[in-house]
């Protein structure tokens, strides 16, 4: 049996090894597919491109100038020629995803060529475009007359929805504890020290 023995075990071994590396294999290809989701195009930053607010105030001088901007939708028309998102502007993190932010540059529409589901494409959802600068609508906002720049979008992302953690209050460890009969102490536990655990 020793004889067998010594040859089973470097072949469990190299079997152990073998499983390792097939499940790092798998991590990685899965992080690779996940980060290749995102367009290179949203993912890359734009040399020299000007803010929202910097469009609003100096329209003239960015007008046809490529940006990358996201934010949050508010709002989602399908028109005759495609579709209208209006953004809230905010920060863009190193992937190009929206950063939760209370400093937003504006609003901006981006003007996308397709036809958008407004149920996907709703209210509150992250989204990242890359376009030109073609034109500035003027749209009220309640009383207020806004100056919305217009991208026309070359390309777009809508990011997944982020899934807000439940914080669930367990009970102390030791109301899992399978010999946990308080009645069978006899000194006092904490079971009968704390009504709420009754």
């Amino acid at each position: 049996m020793e004889p067998i023995a010594g040859i089973l075990r470097p072949n469990s071994m190299l079997i152990n090894r073998l499983k390792f590396f097939a499940v790092w294999s798998a991590f990685l290809v899965l992080m690779t597919g996940c980060s290749s989701n995102i367009p290179l195009d949203i993912r890359q930053q734009i040399e020299n491109s000007p803010s929202v607010a910097q469009v609003r105030e100096q329209f003239d001088t960015y007008v046809s100038k490529r940006v990358r901007w996201g934010g949050f939708i508010l709002d989602t028309q399908n028109k005759a020629q495609g579709s209208w998102v209006t953004i809230i502007g905010l920060p863009l993190d190193d992937s190009g995803q929206p950063e939760i932010s209370d400093n937003s540059d504006g609003r901006f529409i981006a003007e996308i060529n397709e036809f958008l589901e407004p149920l996907v494409y709703s209210r509150d959802r992250e989204m990242t475009v890359t376009g030109r600068v073609v034109r500035s609508e003027a749209i009220k906002v309640g009383e207020f007359m806004y100056e919305y720049p217009v991208i026309e979008v070359d390309h777009y992302h809508l990011w997944p929805k982020k899934t807000v953690p439940v914080n669930v209050d367990y009970p102390p460890y030791w109301r899992y504890d399978p010999w946990f009969y308080p009645d069978y102490y006899p000194w006092p536990y904490p079971y009968r020290l704390n009504p709420y655990y009754r």
